[in-house]
């Protein structure tokens, strides 16, 4: 059965980014605001695909990976209820760097960038949240790829410990990025090649499974 639908303007209301805001702009972010009721393994959107759009979990569970080269997913997070995805989109409008679908039956709420740019403009309290939220992420960015970008050999048991991998699995996962060109591994240590892909990773979660 589909989740039970929840109204807009609440589920806004108490969403951590819109919290607080004046009623009316409440109000017109949810005139913009779109429901949409997805099933367990769809595909919300894929790596590549249009970046025009920020998506809130309403209900449900979503998934964000990429295809590695075997083709299998990295798995980077799973998000639940009251979390979103998909916010940088709403600034730079570029192309997704990981696909993201459904685990369970889910109920999102979807802003189309369109919609939103507006009144980020009208109403500059919206961007200075945008801006905490991208600070925040950055600085998470910035801590993860400085472990990630020189460990010594040591230090890979760190990182199994910390994503919750065996010594041998976190071998196989750096080996998975290094074939991605994502990272190069060097005599004691690991030196990245694609920061923008490690960004998205730290971005998306603190941990990637293969």
């Amino acid at each position: 059965m589909p989740p039970q639908t929840v109204d807009k303007r609440t589920f806004l209301s108490a969403h951590p980014f819109f919290k607080g805001l004046e009623p009316e702009l409440i109000d017109q972010v949810g005139s913009h605001a779109i429901t949409r009721v997805v099933k367990a393994g769809t595909v919300i959107y894929g790596e590549g695909d249009p970046g025009d759009s920020l998506f809130a979990v309403i209900t449900g569970t979503v998934q964000i990976s990429a295809p590695s080269v075997e083709g299998k997913d990295t798995v980077f997070a799973q998000l639940a209820a009251g979390e979103i995805v998909g916010e940088i989109a709403l600034l730079d409008g570029r192309p997704r760097s990981a696909d993201v679908a459904a685990v369970t039956d889910c109920e999102l709420i979807v802003i189309n960038r369109r919609d939103f740019v507006p009144l980020i403009h009208d109403h500059p309290e919206l961007a200075f949240r945008l801006i905490d939220i991208l600070c925040e992420k950055l600085r998470r960015t910035n801590e993860q790829v400085e472990r990630v970008t020189f460990l010594d050999l040591p230090t890979r048991r760190a990182i199994g410990q910390m994503i919750g991998m065996s010594r041998e699995s976190t071998n196989k996962q750096l080996r998975n990025w290094e074939e991605r060109r994502w990272v190069r591994l060097e005599r004691g240590s690991i030196v990245v090649v694609a920061l923008d892909k490690l960004t998205a990773v730290a971005t998306a979660g603190d941990g990637a499974t293969s």
